[in-house]
């Protein structure tokens, strides 16, 4: 099945500076994936970014449940076969891989708190041998769906001005310009490149990454930045 691909951060890839691109909130928490057979109709396998889960998986248990006890399953197939006509999203399409992020209001760094109300948000869409959704398409899909998706803090040339804007806001202060964004912000290409590639790249805040070395021994904190 196919898992999430890992999100490149602004210093590692600067390859997106000054191209136009596609700004949403990046949600903290793990991430889900859920495979949809367009040709059978049928859901599974369930996966998180490395391994298959299901409904017996200590971990990815719950969310397995959460998502097959919701009306997402229907509110996806419906909007799948809705748009698979002549020239549509998803037209011949076999496989589609819905990738969501499963987090509370007091998720840090993918750990969530015990009593916390669940969320699943749609964060990206995979279509077998077509590549990642453009975010245009998926935004219109989805945004008045009734399935939870992250918000869509910016739309333009991805430049300094934005990059420290999103590094420099902090929540937590009453007057910060985005008051939803914690973790940061995740940039998508607004069209695709040659072999079916929709680059990312991700931009974190400085409270965000404080808090996680303040949280996390060096040797854990690298690999959760």
């Amino acid at each position: 099945m196919k898992h999430y691909d890992s999100i490149p951060r602004i210093q590692d890839d600067g390859s997106l500076k000054g191209e136009f691109v596609w700004g949403f909130n990046k949600l903290d928490g793990q991430n889900f994936v859920a495979t949809y057979n367009c040709r059978k109709k049928t859901w599974g396998p369930f996966g998180s970014r490395t391994v298959t889960v299901d409904e017996n998986s200590e971990q990815f248990g719950p969310v397995v449940k959460w998502f097959k006890n919701s009306n997402y399953p229907d509110i996806l197939a419906k909007i799948v076969k809705e748009h698979s006509g002549k020239k549509d999203v998803f037209t011949g399409i076999e496989e589609i891989t819905f990738v969501f992020e499963w987090y509370g209001e007091n998720s840090f760094a993918g750990k969530h708190v015990e009593g916390d109300e669940m969320h699943l948000a749609l964060i990206d869409v995979f279509l077998k041998k077509k590549g990642y959704l453009e975010p245009d398409k998926y935004y219109d899909l989805f945004k008045m769906s009734g399935v939870e998706i992250p918000s869509l803090i910016y739309r333009g040339a991805l430049d300094s001005t934005i990059i420290n804007l999103i590094q420099t806001n902090d929540w937590t202060e009453p007057d910060c310009a985005m008051p939803s964004v914690k973790e940061g912000v995740v940039f998508k290409r607004s069209t695709m490149l040659k072999g079916q590639r929709r680059p990312s790249v991700k931009v974190k805040t400085k409270w965000w990454l404080n808090k996680l070395h303040s949280t996390y021994p060096e040797d854990m904190w690298k690999k959760l930045e």
